[in-house]
């Protein structure tokens, strides 16, 4: 079981931080993956990992265009101009990770699903207000895929899986920054009530969706020598560092 602290993505300074830049270099320096391994995992492990891979492969793909039109709200509003360009390349490698898993699913032969129940009531809630729901919701999906990748990368000796995972917790750990840097421009400015209420609403859907996660896929997690309590551990504390960017706007963890 791994913890990875957000200081690894290497940021001094969020502010200043060309998250335009990064998406670009990091689009052109991906790791190569060898998709014609499709005969390392054996039929136990297949029943294992694949019900939670088509969870994650649904969960990471989307046309954005909710979000997108909250974005260019905001934007405007809040005179940053660059976050519409920013977010359009944070969609891209969303869907990335959701073509790499549907990859995957395909070079073993297997389909994805077209909706779960879980992934229709993220949805939901992240189209309930405006940006903050959002990016919220979204997130709290980030921080539970790092503990997820880690331990999916050690459910099976698939060296491909293993590759994909690795990739998958690079951008993840990227993508927690910027959405939290995203909160603290949301929360400036703003009373202190509504920021603790904000940050309440964020420990309470962490907790209620670490939960289920964890009933539904304890399989793959407890494969790679996870508890329960490591997870939720894992859970709450990417959860604090997230909340100490979004009060400080700045990665002093």
């Amino acid at each position: 079981m791994k913890r990875v602290n957000l200081k690894e993505t290497g940021i001094e300074d969020i502010k200043s931080f060309d998250w335009v830049e990064y998406f670009k270099y990091n689009n052109a320096h991906l790791i190569p993956l060898d998709y014609s391994l499709n005969n390392e995992l054996n039929r136990g492990q297949k029943r294992l990992i694949f019900p939670s891979i088509k969870a994650f492969q649904i969960g990471e793909g989307s046309d954005g265009a909710h979000l997108t039109s909250v974005v260019k709200a905001f934007a405007e509003k809040t005179e940053y101009p660059e976050f519409p360009e920013i977010m359009r390349w944070f969609i891209i490698e969303e869907n990335r990770h959701s073509q790499m898993l549907k990859a995957y699913l395909e070079a073993y032969g297997e389909e994805c699903e077209k909706s779960l129940w879980i992934d229709n009531i993220f949805r939901s809630l992240r189209k309930l207000m405006g940006i903050e729901c959002e990016v919220i919701v979204l997130v709290t999906a980030e921080m539970i895929a790092l503990s997820y990748y880690d331990a999916l990368a050690e459910a099976t000796d698939s060296v491909l899986l293993k590759d994909i995972c690795a990739q998958m917790l690079h951008d993840e750990l990227m993508h927690i920054v910027l959405q939290s840097d995203t909160l603290n421009r949301i929360s400036s400015g703003r009373t202190e009530i509504i920021n603790k209420l904000s940050r309440l609403i964020r420990k309470i859907l962490m907790s209620v969706t670490s939960s289920v996660v964890w009933k539904k896929y304890k399989d793959v997690f407890v494969n790679a020598g996870y508890t329960k309590k490591d997870f939720k551990d894992n859970c709450k504390y990417y959860l604090n560092q997230s909340i100490l960017i979004e009060k400080t706007g700045k990665l002093k963890i």
